[in-house]
């Protein structure tokens, strides 16, 4: 649809359809939309869920408490958020933070995919139940809990590439539960073998 235009330009393009989709209601009760933000020629993309309300109010994601913990997690691995590129499954605040619903994340979901074609990123990082429910279905891989398979490498093609992925906790579960950094750590270090294994990344153990 828009990789023709490069990449940069191309990601930038979606997101200015994003910013004027309608085509479910969440956008109607939101400041900005949140449709992701890096480099477009990432290695590695993050999937989150839904943007809280630090991102409602800024159009970018993870810029709150659950944001800056994401940072610390990839400067461990030796990246920055300039390195790599990140979005959510839907790309408006569901009100009061509530999870999004199953026709939000159908009527969302085509402009993450097309963010994923664009991209081509070789590792994919699920942050959350929702984000890697949605992107294990195309593994036919299914799961009860994040906490079983958080970690794990599923390797497979997705939308034409050739990836990586790979669930694991959303950082947000770790400011409320701090047992859970420990895992986030753990996942983080996968994440940066996996990188490496995959190419043109320099890791720190």
């Amino acid at each position: 649809m828009l990789q023709d235009a490069g990449g940069e330009a191309a990601i930038e393009e979606l997101a200015a359809v994003i910013g004027e989709c309608r085509k479910c209601p969440l956008w109607e009760n939101t400041h900005h939309a949140v449709p992701g933000e890096g480099n477009p020629r990432a290695d590695l993309m993050f999937i989150g869920e839904a943007p809280g309300k630090q991102e409602d109010l800024t159009g970018r994601p993870f810029v709150g408490r659950a944001g800056k913990l994401l940072e610390g997690l990839l400067l461990g691995i030796g990246l920055t958020r300039d390195d790599v590129f990140i979005a959510n499954i839907v790309k408006h605040r569901p009100p009061g933070n509530r999870d999004p619903r199953e026709e939000e994340i159908r009527a969302c979901t085509p402009y993450l995919e097309e963010q994923i074609r664009i991209i081509g990123p070789k590792v994919i990082v699920m942050l959350g139940r929702h984000s890697s429910r949605y992107i294990l279905s195309f593994l036919s891989v299914e799961f009860d809990r994040i906490t079983e398979i958080r970690g794990t490498v599923y390797r497979g093609v997705l939308f034409g590439h050739p990836v990586r992925l790979i669930p694991t906790l959303h950082p947000a579960a770790a400011l409320y539960n701090p047992g859970y950094r420990e895992s986030l750590e753990e996942d983080f270090r996968v994440i940066g073998h996996e990188l490496a294994a995959a190419g043109d990344f320099t890791t720190q153990d």
